[in-house]
């Protein structure tokens, strides 16, 4: 299998279709990596879905949609056992009552391996993964499914799922809720915060950490019993005799604690 070493630009060589007037365009690319190498996406705009397998490759699909889809460039650079993805998107021409571009970057991974990913417009979806994610959007939401890793996400406009995380966990959102379901004991500390939103908690029944619940607009409640300070509006104390931190901030929403 060819291994890519050199930094491709997009061209027009990809599948071109005509949808209701919109001209759609599909780059795939493959990549040969190891274990342990990282995936680093920086993109204008774009929604980002990862998928993980079983083999030692790194899989791209990158699809564009729209009328000014020639203005989106995507290059490529593979450094070792490490992939780069940049897009960029000319806005000189851009007017939003007569353009319109849709991206989305659809990335199959080994499952062991790590993510840097940055998009200014679009969602970011990640399943199976062993590694350390680090993860932001300004227009989207995130969601994370069985990660072993730690995790370091935000989004300043959309909601945050995280589901069955066994690593550090550092979370914030400015604009949505948080769903965050830890089905074992967590070893790492978890601190999840949103500035305009509520946030729900979903904990094994012999979760033991040293809990810090807080809400400035709404309620806080518990399923379990909490050793130390119980109010309307915050909890501090410990659940089945303390253990790793867990922060659940809102300014904006109500804070629910249940047992899975």
């Amino acid at each position: 299998m060819l291994k890519m070493n050199n930094t491709f630009k997009y061209a027009p060589i990809a599948l071109l279709l005509m949808a209701g007037g919109l001209q759609a365009k599909t780059i795939n690319k493959e990549f040969t990596v190891a274990n342990g190498g990282l995936l680093k996406i920086a993109t204008d705009v774009g929604a980002i879905d990862i998928e993980t397998h079983a083999k030692e490759t790194v899989l791209v699909e990158v699809e564009i949609t729209g009328k000014n889809e020639d203005d989106m460039e995507v290059s490529f650079k593979n450094n070792g056992d490490d992939v780069t993805i940049k897009g960029d998107f000319d806005r000189s021409g851009f007017n939003f009552g007569n353009n319109h571009i849709r991206v989305t970057y659809k990335v199959t991974l080994p499952q062991t391996y790590n993510v840097d990913l940055n998009t200014s417009g679009g969602s970011i979806e990640i399943e199976d993964l062993e590694g350390e994610v680090d993860a932001y959007t300004s227009g989207g939401s995130i969601s994370l499914e069985d990660i072993q890793g730690n995790v370091d996400i935000k989004t300043s406009g959309g909601s945050l799922d995280l589901d069955n995380i066994t690593g550090k966990i550092d979370a914030h959102t400015s604009g949505g809720s948080i769903e965050l379901k830890l089905p074992t004991k967590p070893t790492k500390d978890s601190k999840v915060k949103t500035s305009g939103g509520s946030i729900t908690a979903y904990l094994v029944k012999n979760v033991a950490v040293n809990l810090s619940a807080k809400t400035s607009g709404g309620r806080v409640s518990s399923e379990f019993t909490v050793d130390g300070k119980i109010t309307k509006r915050s909890i501090e104390g410990t659940i089945n005799g303390g253990g790793p931190e867990l922060v659940l901030k809102t300014s904006g929403g109500s804070v629910r604690i249940k047992e899975i």
